[in-house]
């Protein structure tokens, strides 16, 4: 279970490209904004050699009508795709650079989402107190930006740090303070992540019925956003409750689907780790 959520930027929603650019004649800012959103959709559906091309592509576009902004958020793009397929370096690579795009700029969505970017890389190494340096920056930058959805994420990661340190009452409030801005904005896809959050850490909690409940109500939201990511956090966490509560029938059911997944998406090494802990039959912990 991966423990926080990637930002992927699509332009359109963080003000880099969206203010209908002037017809050139070529269209290459249409076509990086065009080929960026469908990576995204890729991303999404965990379709991820599909994604990295048409985010390379996008990016290759952005350089060549020098769009420094454009740039920086398929650089983003490629880094967060990079971390979920275990590159770290090369992750890290990318979000160094999209930072020495982005500070000049001073634009401060990109630099919110950035920084989150950059602090779950950090966190993926176990370096908890680095990770949390970098959302607390981000915080100070979605506070500047016109909508909460980037307060709502930074909120998560930073809820995300205190449960790696197994502090679960604060985790629960930064999540909650996260829940309440997406269902102020009626932002489902963000209320199911909010709600897979809740229910993994009551499952550490072992409270069980309440951790069940948000877990299953985030993965019928996950289904119908067709968010790829947020299913495998959800059957990964309903695996592990089921596990907990001693209903191996249950468990091997979500865990099964979730190692199809894993094998979809050509995560091999993930899928033996599901399969591992199906045989181990401890999911309570973890």
């Amino acid at each position: 279970m991966s423990g926080w959520r990637l930002g992927i930027w699509l332009l359109c929603l963080v003000g880099l490209g969206c203010a209908a650019p002037k017809t050139t004649g070529v269209g290459l800012l249409e076509m990086a904004v065009a080929t960026n959103d469908a990576g995204y959709q890729y991303y999404r559906q965990g379709k991820w050699d599909l994604a990295e091309e048409k985010f390379t592509q996008a990016l290759n576009l952005n350089r060549l009508i020098d769009r420094q902004d454009g740039i920086a958020a398929n650089l983003n793009n490629l880094g967060a795709l990079a971390q979920e397929q275990g590159d770290l370096p090369r992750a890290k690579e990318c979000f160094d650079e999209a930072l020495d795009i982005l500070r000049p700029l001073g634009e401060p969505a990109g630099l919110a989402e950035t920084l989150n970017n950059l602090g779950s890389l950090y966190q993926a190494q176990g370096r908890l107190d680095a990770a949390e340096k970098a959302y607390q920056e981000a915080m100070i930058y979605a506070r500047q930006t016109p909508t909460t959805a980037l307060q709502s994420l930074t909120l998560t990661h930073l809820g995300d740090v205190a449960r790696a340190r197994g502090e679960f009452v604060p985790a629960l409030d930064l999540y909650n303070q996260a829940l309440r801005l997406d269902e102020a904005r009626k932002d489902r896809q963000g209320r199911a992540v909010r709600q897979e959050r809740l229910g993994r850490t009551y499952l550490a909690l072992q409270n069980y019925s309440v951790a069940g409940s948000y877990l299953l109500e985030a993965l019928r939201e996950f289904r119908v956003q067709e968010d790829t990511g947020g299913i495998v956090d959800a059957l990964d966490s309903l695996t592990r409750l089921n596990l907990a509560l001693g209903d191996q029938a249950a468990a091997a059911d979500y865990g099964e689907r979730l190692v199809k997944i894993y094998q979809a998406r050509g995560q091999d090494q993930e899928a033996e780790k599901v399969q591992k802990l199906l045989k181990k039959g401890n999911g309570a912990k973890g």
